[in-house]
Protein backbone atom coordinates (compact mmCIF):
# COMPACT_ATOMS: atom_id res chain seq x y z
CA UNK A 1 0.00 0.00 0.00
CA UNK A 2 1.72 3.01 -1.30
CA UNK A 3 0.99 6.12 1.12
CA UNK A 4 0.64 9.14 0.03
CA UNK A 5 1.60 12.52 0.58
CA UNK A 6 -0.18 13.74 3.25
CA UNK A 7 -2.65 16.70 2.24
CA UNK A 8 -1.76 20.39 3.87
CA UNK A 9 -3.95 22.64 4.72
CA UNK A 10 -3.85 26.20 3.72
CA UNK A 11 -5.13 29.34 4.53
CA UNK A 12 -7.51 30.94 1.65
CA UNK A 13 -7.88 34.65 1.00
CA UNK A 14 -11.42 35.26 2.03
CA UNK A 15 -14.14 35.73 -0.26
CA UNK A 16 -15.10 39.26 1.38
CA UNK A 17 -13.87 41.98 3.10
CA UNK A 18 -12.97 40.24 6.60
CA UNK A 19 -14.16 44.31 7.46
CA UNK A 20 -17.60 44.76 8.28
CA UNK A 21 -19.91 47.14 6.80
CA UNK A 22 -20.81 50.08 8.61
CA UNK A 23 -24.16 49.83 10.56
CA UNK A 24 -26.98 51.92 10.01
CA UNK A 25 -26.45 54.42 12.12
CA UNK A 26 -22.72 55.31 11.19
CA UNK A 27 -24.17 55.56 7.51
CA UNK A 28 -27.10 57.89 8.42
CA UNK A 29 -24.60 60.56 9.96
CA UNK A 30 -22.16 60.24 7.19
CA UNK A 31 -21.94 63.19 5.03
CA UNK A 32 -22.73 62.63 1.16
CA UNK A 33 -21.06 64.17 -1.88
CA UNK A 34 -23.05 66.94 -3.41
CA UNK A 35 -23.65 65.80 -6.93
CA UNK A 36 -22.48 68.54 -9.46
CA UNK A 37 -24.10 69.04 -12.88
CA UNK A 38 -22.37 68.40 -16.21
CA UNK A 39 -20.71 71.83 -17.53
CA UNK A 40 -21.59 70.73 -20.91
CA UNK A 41 -25.26 70.47 -20.82
CA UNK A 42 -26.67 73.89 -18.87
CA UNK A 43 -30.02 73.64 -18.12
CA UNK A 44 -30.31 77.09 -17.30
CA UNK A 45 -28.95 80.51 -18.33
CA UNK A 46 -25.67 81.19 -16.68
CA UNK A 47 -26.19 84.47 -14.26
CA UNK A 48 -23.86 87.38 -14.74
CA UNK A 49 -20.66 86.94 -12.95
CA UNK A 50 -20.89 90.07 -10.48
CA UNK A 51 -23.78 92.20 -9.57
CA UNK A 52 -22.15 94.61 -7.17
CA UNK A 53 -21.65 98.43 -8.20
CA UNK A 54 -18.56 100.47 -8.59
CA UNK A 55 -17.98 103.48 -6.37
CA UNK A 56 -18.37 105.90 -9.39
CA UNK A 57 -22.00 104.15 -10.66
CA UNK A 58 -23.40 104.53 -6.97
CA UNK A 59 -22.35 108.12 -6.89
CA UNK A 60 -24.28 108.88 -10.15
CA UNK A 61 -27.26 106.63 -8.77
CA UNK A 62 -27.34 108.94 -6.13
CA UNK A 63 -26.76 112.06 -7.71
CA UNK A 64 -30.00 111.00 -10.05
CA UNK A 65 -32.13 110.60 -6.83
CA UNK A 66 -31.12 113.69 -5.40
CA UNK A 67 -32.36 115.65 -8.33
CA UNK A 68 -35.27 113.51 -9.31
CA UNK A 69 -36.30 114.21 -4.92
CA UNK A 70 -35.52 118.02 -5.71
CA UNK A 71 -37.93 117.98 -8.75
CA UNK A 72 -40.70 116.79 -6.66
CA UNK A 73 -43.20 120.02 -5.78
CA UNK A 74 -43.40 121.15 -2.15
CA UNK A 75 -46.18 121.55 -0.17
CA UNK A 76 -45.34 125.48 -0.85
CA UNK A 77 -45.64 124.93 -4.82
CA UNK A 78 -48.92 122.74 -4.22
CA UNK A 79 -50.65 125.87 -2.57
CA UNK A 80 -49.55 127.96 -4.90
CA UNK A 81 -50.57 126.42 -7.52
CA UNK A 82 -53.94 125.54 -6.30
CA UNK A 83 -54.10 129.53 -5.76
CA UNK A 84 -53.07 130.87 -9.42
CA UNK A 85 -56.17 127.70 -10.32
CA UNK A 86 -58.72 129.35 -8.01
CA UNK A 87 -58.21 132.67 -9.22
CA UNK A 88 -58.53 131.84 -12.95
CA UNK A 89 -61.48 130.08 -11.67
CA UNK A 90 -63.06 132.77 -10.10
CA UNK A 91 -62.25 135.04 -13.43
CA UNK A 92 -64.35 132.86 -15.24
CA UNK A 93 -66.64 132.39 -12.98
CA UNK A 94 -67.18 136.45 -12.54
CA UNK A 95 -67.82 136.88 -16.62
CA UNK A 96 -70.24 133.97 -16.59
CA UNK A 97 -72.46 135.64 -13.54
CA UNK A 98 -72.07 138.84 -15.75
CA UNK A 99 -73.48 137.42 -18.89
CA UNK A 100 -76.18 135.52 -16.86
CA UNK A 101 -77.59 138.95 -15.71
CA UNK A 102 -77.48 140.69 -18.74
CA UNK A 103 -79.86 137.32 -20.07
CA UNK A 104 -81.56 137.61 -17.18
CA UNK A 105 -82.65 140.94 -17.40
CA UNK A 106 -83.08 140.95 -21.24
CA UNK A 107 -85.81 137.99 -20.46
CA UNK A 108 -87.29 139.90 -17.78
CA UNK A 109 -87.92 142.42 -20.56
CA UNK A 110 -89.49 140.21 -22.96
CA UNK A 111 -91.66 138.78 -20.17
CA UNK A 112 -92.52 142.55 -19.49
CA UNK A 113 -93.76 143.27 -22.53
CA UNK A 114 -95.63 139.95 -23.51
CA UNK A 115 -97.66 140.68 -20.01
CA UNK A 116 -98.37 144.24 -21.48
CA UNK A 117 -99.36 142.36 -24.54
CA UNK A 118 -101.54 140.05 -22.86
CA UNK A 119 -103.22 143.14 -20.71
CA UNK A 120 -103.63 145.23 -23.87
CA UNK A 121 -105.60 142.06 -25.49
CA UNK A 122 -107.87 141.84 -22.64
CA UNK A 123 -109.06 145.29 -22.16
CA UNK A 124 -109.50 145.24 -25.88
CA UNK A 125 -109.95 142.28 -27.76
CA UNK A 126 -112.48 143.79 -30.20
CA UNK A 127 -109.91 146.53 -30.84
CA UNK A 128 -108.97 146.20 -34.83
CA UNK A 129 -105.92 148.28 -34.56
CA UNK A 130 -104.41 146.37 -31.87
CA UNK A 131 -105.01 143.03 -33.67
CA UNK A 132 -103.85 144.26 -37.09
CA UNK A 133 -100.44 145.79 -35.39
CA UNK A 134 -100.37 142.01 -33.91
CA UNK A 135 -100.50 140.47 -37.52
CA UNK A 136 -98.43 143.03 -38.95
CA UNK A 137 -95.66 141.92 -36.40
CA UNK A 138 -95.65 138.28 -37.36
CA UNK A 139 -95.68 139.22 -41.24
CA UNK A 140 -92.84 141.17 -40.67
CA UNK A 141 -90.90 138.62 -38.44
CA UNK A 142 -92.05 135.63 -41.56
CA UNK A 143 -90.89 138.21 -44.27
CA UNK A 144 -87.84 139.40 -42.75
CA UNK A 145 -86.98 135.21 -42.65
CA UNK A 146 -87.11 135.52 -46.16
CA UNK A 147 -85.01 138.45 -46.74
CA UNK A 148 -82.12 135.88 -48.46
CA UNK A 149 -84.77 134.77 -50.98
CA UNK A 150 -85.55 135.11 -53.89
CA UNK A 151 -88.69 133.39 -56.39
CA UNK A 152 -88.59 132.76 -60.04
CA UNK A 153 -91.62 132.19 -62.00
CA UNK A 154 -92.41 130.45 -65.67
CA UNK A 155 -89.66 127.76 -65.47
CA UNK A 156 -90.81 124.73 -66.71
CA UNK A 157 -91.46 121.48 -64.70
CA UNK A 158 -88.93 119.39 -66.75
CA UNK A 159 -85.81 121.42 -65.86
CA UNK A 160 -84.92 119.44 -62.95
CA UNK A 161 -81.01 120.96 -62.77
CA UNK A 162 -82.12 123.85 -60.53
CA UNK A 163 -78.99 124.93 -59.22
CA UNK A 164 -77.10 124.80 -62.65
CA UNK A 165 -80.33 126.49 -64.48
CA UNK A 166 -80.75 129.56 -61.85
CA UNK A 167 -76.90 129.58 -61.63
CA UNK A 168 -76.88 130.42 -65.28
CA UNK A 169 -79.93 132.79 -65.48
CA UNK A 170 -78.70 135.11 -62.89
CA UNK A 171 -75.30 135.12 -64.79
CA UNK A 172 -77.16 136.45 -67.80
CA UNK A 173 -78.55 139.04 -65.42
CA UNK A 174 -75.68 140.51 -64.09
CA UNK A 175 -72.91 139.31 -65.66
CA UNK A 176 -71.12 136.02 -66.20
CA UNK A 177 -69.18 134.64 -63.48
CA UNK A 178 -70.94 136.03 -60.81
CA UNK A 179 -73.11 133.57 -59.44
CA UNK A 180 -72.04 129.48 -58.95
CA UNK A 181 -74.04 127.03 -57.98
CA UNK A 182 -72.76 127.15 -54.51
CA UNK A 183 -73.91 130.48 -53.68
CA UNK A 184 -77.27 129.01 -54.09
CA UNK A 185 -77.39 126.89 -50.54
CA UNK A 186 -81.34 125.92 -51.67
CA UNK A 187 -83.52 125.55 -54.25
CA UNK A 188 -86.89 123.95 -54.66
CA UNK A 189 -90.50 124.51 -55.91
CA UNK A 190 -93.01 126.15 -54.37
CA UNK A 191 -95.26 123.91 -52.01
CA UNK A 192 -98.65 123.24 -53.78
CA UNK A 193 -99.30 120.30 -55.80
CA UNK A 194 -97.81 119.43 -58.97
CA UNK A 195 -99.71 120.94 -62.05
CA UNK A 196 -101.88 117.92 -63.61
CA UNK A 197 -102.19 119.21 -67.06
CA UNK A 198 -99.08 120.52 -69.72
CA UNK A 199 -101.16 124.07 -70.06
CA UNK A 200 -101.07 124.85 -66.52
CA UNK A 201 -98.43 127.06 -65.16
CA UNK A 202 -95.67 125.47 -63.88
CA UNK A 203 -94.50 126.17 -59.90
CA UNK A 204 -92.58 129.20 -58.43
CA UNK A 205 -88.76 127.99 -57.66
CA UNK A 206 -87.44 129.61 -54.25
CA UNK A 207 -83.78 130.04 -54.21
CA UNK A 208 -81.39 131.47 -50.89
CA UNK A 209 -78.56 132.94 -51.46
CA UNK A 210 -75.89 132.67 -48.54
CA UNK A 211 -75.08 136.71 -49.20
CA UNK A 212 -77.56 138.59 -48.90
CA UNK A 213 -75.57 141.28 -51.21
CA UNK A 214 -75.33 139.21 -54.40
CA UNK A 215 -78.78 138.28 -53.42
CA UNK A 216 -79.56 142.18 -53.34
CA UNK A 217 -77.54 142.93 -56.38
CA UNK A 218 -79.23 140.68 -58.73
CA UNK A 219 -82.86 141.34 -57.26
CA UNK A 220 -81.52 145.15 -57.82
CA UNK A 221 -80.76 144.60 -61.69
CA UNK A 222 -84.04 142.11 -62.07
CA UNK A 223 -86.02 145.15 -61.46
CA UNK A 224 -84.96 146.83 -64.41
CA UNK A 225 -87.37 144.75 -66.91
CA UNK A 226 -90.48 142.74 -65.96
CA UNK A 227 -89.64 139.55 -68.12
CA UNK A 228 -86.28 138.14 -68.73
CA UNK A 229 -85.67 135.96 -71.49
CA UNK A 230 -83.77 132.83 -71.17
CA UNK A 231 -83.11 129.83 -73.20
CA UNK A 232 -86.48 130.73 -74.99
CA UNK A 233 -88.41 131.28 -72.03
CA UNK A 234 -89.78 134.27 -70.45
CA UNK A 235 -89.13 134.25 -66.85
CA UNK A 236 -90.05 137.06 -63.95
CA UNK A 237 -88.05 137.26 -60.82
CA UNK A 238 -89.47 138.86 -57.48
CA UNK A 239 -88.55 139.08 -53.93
CA UNK A 240 -90.01 135.85 -51.74
CA UNK A 241 -92.73 137.33 -49.52
CA UNK A 242 -95.98 135.97 -47.54
CA UNK A 243 -99.06 135.85 -49.33
CA UNK A 244 -100.92 137.73 -47.02
CA UNK A 245 -98.30 140.82 -47.71
CA UNK A 246 -99.06 140.20 -51.47
CA UNK A 247 -102.61 140.52 -50.61
CA UNK A 248 -102.29 143.71 -48.43
CA UNK A 249 -99.84 145.18 -51.31
CA UNK A 250 -102.98 144.68 -54.21
CA UNK A 251 -104.86 147.02 -51.43
CA UNK A 252 -102.41 149.79 -52.32
CA UNK A 253 -102.66 149.17 -56.25
CA UNK A 254 -104.02 152.53 -57.34
CA UNK A 255 -101.36 154.36 -55.51
CA UNK A 256 -99.10 152.79 -57.38
CA UNK A 257 -100.78 153.14 -60.23
CA UNK A 258 -101.12 156.79 -59.69
CA UNK A 259 -97.76 156.91 -58.43
CA UNK A 260 -96.39 155.31 -61.92
CA UNK A 261 -98.57 157.66 -63.95
CA UNK A 262 -97.01 160.57 -62.13
CA UNK A 263 -93.35 159.28 -62.40
CA UNK A 264 -93.09 159.08 -58.77
CA UNK A 265 -90.37 156.74 -57.48
CA UNK A 266 -91.95 154.58 -54.21
CA UNK A 267 -90.44 151.56 -52.72
CA UNK A 268 -91.69 148.76 -50.37
CA UNK A 269 -90.75 148.49 -46.59
CA UNK A 270 -90.52 146.16 -43.52
CA UNK A 271 -93.41 145.94 -42.37
CA UNK A 272 -95.80 146.62 -45.23
CA UNK A 273 -95.44 150.37 -45.76
CA UNK A 274 -95.00 151.87 -49.11
CA UNK A 275 -92.75 154.85 -49.05
CA UNK A 276 -93.18 157.75 -51.55
CA UNK A 277 -90.21 160.18 -52.17
CA UNK A 278 -91.10 163.87 -52.75
CA UNK A 279 -88.46 166.24 -52.86
CA UNK A 280 -85.76 164.20 -51.35
CA UNK A 281 -87.65 163.15 -48.31
CA UNK A 282 -89.55 159.74 -48.14
CA UNK A 283 -93.05 159.93 -46.95
CA UNK A 284 -94.81 156.36 -45.29
CA UNK A 285 -97.92 155.09 -46.73
CA UNK A 286 -99.52 151.99 -44.99
CA UNK A 287 -102.08 149.57 -46.00
CA UNK A 288 -104.98 148.60 -43.18
CA UNK A 289 -104.95 144.75 -42.92
CA UNK A 290 -108.17 143.03 -44.44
Amino acid sequence: MVRGKTRQTTVKTPKTNPRSAPDQLEAFFTPRAHHTPRADTPKMAASPAGSGFSLPELGAATARIERTLADIPTKADIREIVSEVREALQCEISGLRTEVGHVEARVRGLEQAAEQAAAIMQNSPGDPAVSSAIWRRLDDLDNRSRRHNLRIRGVPEQETALHRYLSGLFNAIVGPRTVSPGDLARVHRALRPQPDSPNAPPRDIVCYFTDFALKDHIYVKARSKSFWTFGGIDLQIFNDILPSTMQARRMLRPVTQALRTAEITYKWGFPLSLSVRQEDTWVTLRSPRE
